[in-house]
């Protein structure tokens, strides 16, 4: 397993806003994944976690897993979300996600919420395209690499010299 750098400004991954979630988001076999208990503040109904919080962080891991398959960033442009059960607040959920496939500028992902026995609690499927006009290397360097290994940091980098 490999932890992923944080993108410095994002709402759901740094580490620095104290606002945000602070998720930290980890790769192994083809798998983006964060282990998560969302607590009370980001509730949608008593004790019940908002659907938008969830969408936010399923979107995060399908942009993480298309960028590590493709070393492309990628952009949403069309998603399914189906919300199966409620997520409770306070309590430990697994949201993951991987790359389906790619056909011609059409990147297709899926992402889930799941808890420890394998039960989903939320599930979405997202068309991503592909960002024109990036600047690879700024866009890079406004990650947050502290604690990621050395063979991550450089798969990171080497997309923006691509």
């Amino acid at each position: 397993m490999s932890l992923l750098p944080a993108y410095k400004n994002s709402f759901f991954t740094s580490q620095r806003r104290l606002d945000g979630m602070r998720l930290q988001m980890r790769h192994r076999r083809g798998l983006v994944y964060t282990d998560m208990s969302i607590g009370n503040s980001f509730e949608g109904y008593e004790d019940v976690v908002q659907g938008g919080m969830l969408f936010g962080v399923l979107d995060v891991i399908m942009w993480y897993a298309i960028f590590l398959e493709t070393g492309k960033i990628c952009m949403t442009r069309k998603t399914d979300m189906d919300f199966l059960k409620p997520v409770v607040c306070d309590t430990p959920y697994r949201a993951q996600g991987k790359l389906l496939r790619i056909e011609d500028r059409d990147v297709w992902a899926t992402a889930w919420v799941e808890d420890g026995q394998k039960e989903r609690y939320a599930q979405v499927s997202a068309l991503f395209r592909e960002a024109r006009s990036i600047d690879y290397e700024r866009f890079i360097a406004s990650f947050d690499f502290s604690g990621v290994s050395a063979p991550m940091r450089q798969r990171f980098i080497s997309a923006a010299r691509r």
